[in-house]
């Protein structure tokens, strides 16, 4: 085989392996994201406080998870849906992690998002969030984020801020 022959076969090739590359690129472009059962945010609520906030509280979590939902599906980090704890979870009523796990399958999750609110006092708040591996059980994400104030702007903020954490960390984490 000639020279010119020889390299005209590499340039073939070489063309090819780029195209090859393109196209695996492109497909893997157009994957939908995975799907998120975001599970119902709990509170633990050790601050003493005499006034029964359990309505408001009750509130909060229920628009921190949906807005959480809504945010990371918008943002084409997950499609996203917010468990209602009346529905499939009822099955894990003592909140077992292989048997919420085995739900989240069961619902097509993918990923599960577990939150909980802690209130150690009106002015200080910590959300401990986990982003989880349906399958394996293992962690994806791992957030402790503090936060001032028990108002509807706080959580708002809050909530704001832990998008941008799961988002930032997804990235680093691919």
């Amino acid at each position: 085989m000639g020279l010119a022959r020889r390299r005209r076969l590499a340039r073939f090739r070489l063309a090819a392996l780029v195209l090859t590359a393109l196209a695996a690129t492109h497909a893997g472009a157009d994957e939908p994201p995975p799907s998120l059962a975001v599970l119902p945010i709990k509170l633990l609520d050790t601050s003493g406080e005499p006034t029964d906030q359990a309505a408001q509280h009750a509130e909060r979590l229920a628009r921190l998870g949906g807005s959480l939902a809504a945010d990371l599906t918008r943002l084409g980090l997950a499609r996203a849906t917010l468990l209602p704890a009346d529905g499939p979870l009822r099955a894990c009523s003592t909140g077992d992690a292989a048997c919420v796990l085995r739900v989240a399958r069961e619902e097509g999750a993918e990923w599960v998002f577990v939150g909980v609110v802690h209130k150690s006092s009106t002015l200080i708040l910590q959300l401990w969030a986990r982003l989880v591996d349906a399958r394996t059980g293992r962690d994806i994400l791992s957030r402790d984020l503090n936060f001032r104030g028990d108002t509807d702007e706080a959580w708002k903020r809050a909530e704001r801020f832990l998008v941008e954490q799961v988002r930032d960390g997804l990235k680093r984490g691919r």
